[in-house]
């Protein structure tokens, strides 16, 4: 495993419970880790999948691999803007379409009320948090339960108060 904050190998075996993240890459590095790590559910909250992490085809191939490893994988997404997705080809959409039974995605209501923050969570004990929409800054905690319990609670919130939106229904089908 790669060490966020230097770069460096490190054991796996000794857990870590926070990397610092200061740019996409680090995202990404992450994102793809914690897509490794899990075993039934990666859950994310996101504005609009942002292209440059959501986008990137190791990404897309990680996301794709957590989905297929099990018949239990599940990948549910809450976003808050469908726009660009629906309005430039991403690559995530395609994943969604073939894999109807894995991958949920869902538009939150403009009437719901959100954290600034973008997050993913894998098996209710593995975090990535971006913690400003404008910013690659955020921390990956792929040991740290309290956190990853505390997001998931706030996606779990605002879960049934989202929607399939009926454009995004039309992209996907």
């Amino acid at each position: 495993m790669t060490d966020f904050e230097t770069g460096k190998d490190w054991d796996a075996s000794e857990p870590r419970e926070r990397f610092p993240l200061a740019d996409v890459e680090a995202f990404q590095q992450a994102l793809i880790d914690l897509c490794q790590r899990a075993k039934r559910e990666v859950s994310i909250f996101s504005n609009h999948l942002e292209r440059s992490l959501f986008h990137e085809e190791a990404v897309v191939e990680a996301l794709s691999a957590f989905a297929r490893r099990s018949r239990y994988a599940r990948i549910r997404i809450l976003i808050r803007d469908s726009d660009p997705i629906s309005q430039r080809h991403h690559r995530l959409l395609p994943l969604i379409q073939r894999l109807t039974s894995r991958i949920e995605l869902k538009k939150l209501q403009p009437t719901v009320d959100t954290p600034d923050t973008e997050f993913v969570v894998g098996d209710g004990c593995i975090s990535l948090l971006k913690e400003d929409r404008d910013q690659w800054l955020g921390v990956y905690c792929p040991a740290d339960r309290v956190r990853a319990q505390k997001l998931l609670a706030l996606f779990e919130q605002d879960w049934p108060l989202a929607v399939q939106e009926p454009g995004l229904r039309r992209l996907l089908v």
